[in-house]
C-alpha cells in the first residue's frame, strides 16, 4: 500500500537540485545520549531508569523536555513515517534517507532535533550538557551513516559562553551547517547574543530560529498579547515570534554590526514579509535619529541577511498571488525550501510551486540555501 508521502510525490528535484532545510529528526530514547554524556547528566535526565514497566510509568520526578502546552488533536508527526520496527517517525537515519531522501533525489537534508530542545529549561548547567550530547549524538548517528544529512547544531541559548564554547567545540566539523537558536525571553537583537553573532559569522554559520515551546518554560516567550487557548489558535500565531525578532534584529543594528551574518527562519511562513518591511521601512524614514546605527532602510537589510523557510506554505486564495508576493518585496534570493519531514503540515509536493518560473524555483530549491549554509 503506498504511503501518502508516494502518493503525493511529484518530480519536486526532477530538473534542479534539493536542499532541504528542515528536517526532523528524534531519540528513539534518552537513553541513545548515554554514549555522549557523563554519569552526571544521566542521573539528571533519568538515563536508563525506565526500562522497568513499572517505573516507566512513575512520572512523578521523571525527565521530561520543556513543551508547548498546546498539542495537535489529531498527531503531530505523520503516523505512515513511523520507523519499520514501529519505532518514532525521524528515529532511524537510513529509513528516514530511504523514505525523504532518495523518493525527492535530496542533495542535503538539514537536521533540527524534533525531541526538543532546552532553550527554555530552568537548569543552565543540564541544558549545557544536554547540547553538548545531543550535538554529538547527532554528528555520529546521523551525519555519519548518510553524508546528505546536515546538522544545525544546538545550543544553551540563555548562556552566551556555554554556547560560544558549544560552537568553539564542534563549529568547524564538516557535519554542522548552522546554529539552533531557540525562543527565550530576550529578543534577537539584543546584546546579549553579540558575541554568539560574532563567532557565527566568523565561523559562516547561520543562525536558524525554529519553534520550539513558546510559551512554555521560564525563558520561553508566550504569544504577545498573551496565551492562546487552543492549538490552531498558537500554531497560527508563530508567524508573530518571527515578525518580532526581526524586527529586533535590524533596529538593534546587528545587521550593520554583522553585515555577513544570516539570520533564517524556519516553520514561520513568509507571506507576512510586505506589511513588516513597508512599515519598518516608512518609521525609519520619519523616527531613524532613534536608531543612528541603523544606515540603510530596513528592509536593504531583511532582503541581505533574513531567510525564510517556505514551509508552512500560505496557501492564497489564488495561487499565483503569493508569486505576486514574492516578487513585490524582491524576495526571490530570500527563501529557502524545507519539507518539515515528518510534521503533519509538511511540504511533500510540488503543486504550491507550479506557478513559480523555474529560475526562481532553482534558486529556492537550491541556490539560496547553498550560499546561506555553511556547505
Amino acid at each position: 500500500m503506498l504511503t501518502s508521502i508516494e502518493k503525493s510525490q511529484s518530480d519536486i528535484n526532477k530538473d534542479v537540485s534539493l536542499i532541504d532545510c528542515d528536517v526532523h529528526c528524534f531519540l528513539g530514547s534518552l537513553d541513545e545520549l548515554i554514549p555522549y554524556s557523563d554519569e552526571w547528566l544521566h542521573k539528571m535526565m533519568n538515563f536508563g531508569k525506565f526500562s522497568n514497566h513499572f517505573l516507566k510509568n512513575q512520572t512523578a520526578g521523571a525527565f521530561d523536555f520543556p513543551k508547548t502546552r498546546y498539542h495537535n488533536p489529531n498527531h503531530v508527526l505523520r503516523l505512515d513515517a513511523a520507523t519499520p520496527d514501529g519505532g518514532v517517525p525521524g528515529s532511524d537515519p537510513v529509513f528516514l534517507a530511504k523514505d525523504l531522501f532518495d523518493r525527492f533525489n535530496t542533495t542535503y537534508g538539514i537536521l533540527n532535533v524534533g525531541h526538543g530542545t532546552m532553550s527554555s529549561y530552568h537548569n543552565v548547567d543540564v541544558q549545557i550538557a544536554y547540547s553538548s550530547a545531543c550535538n554529538d549524538w547527532l554528528i555520529d548517528k546521523w551525519g555519519n551513516t548518510d553524508n546528505r544529512y546536515k546538522i544545525d547544531m544546538v545550543v544553551p541559548t540563555i548562556d552566551t559562553d556555554g554556547t560560544v564554547k558549544e560552537i568553539e567545540r564542534i563549529g568547524k566539523n564538516p557535519a554542522v551547517v548552522g546554529i539552533n537558536l531557540q525562543n527565550i525571553n530576550i529578543p534577537l537583537g539584543k546584546r546579549h547574543f553579540w558575541p554568539i553573532y560574532e563567532i557565527a559569522e566568523q565561523y559562516g554559520l547561520p543562525i536558524v530560529l525554529h519553534p520550539d515551546s513558546e510559551g512554555s518554560g521560564e525563558y520561553a516567550p508566550a504569544q504577545f498579547i498573551g496565551p492562546a487557548s487552543t492549538y490552531m489558535e498558537w500554531h497560527t500565531s508563530l508567524s508573530l515570534v518571527a515578525q518580532r525578532q526581526i524586527m529586533s534584529l535590524v533596529c538593534e543594528g546587528v545587521f550593520e554590526r554583522f553585515p555577513n551574518l544570516k539570520v533564517v527562519f524556519v516553520e514561520y511562513g513568509f507571506a507576512w514579509m510586505p506589511h513588516l518591511m513597508w512599515r519598518l521601512d516608512k518609521d525609519w524614514k520619519a523616527l531613524r535619529d532613534e536608531i543612528p546605527w541603523v544606515k540603510m532602510l530596513p528592509s536593504e537589510y531583511i532582503r541581505r541577511n533574513i531567510r525564510l523557510a517556505t514551509q508552512p506554505f500560505e496557501e492564497a486564495f489564488r495561487p499565483k498571488d503569493i508569486l505576486s508576493i514574492i516578487e513585490m518585496i524582491k524576495a526571490e534570493d530570500m527563501l529557502v525550501f524545507s519539507s518539515d519531514y515528518p510534521h503533519w503540515d509538511g511540504e511533500y509536493s510540488t503543486e504550491i510551486f507550479s506557478h513559480f518560473p523555474a529560475d526562481l524555483k532553482k534558486k529556492i530549491f537550491y541556490e539560496n540555501a547553498l550560499k546561506t549554509y555553511r556547505f
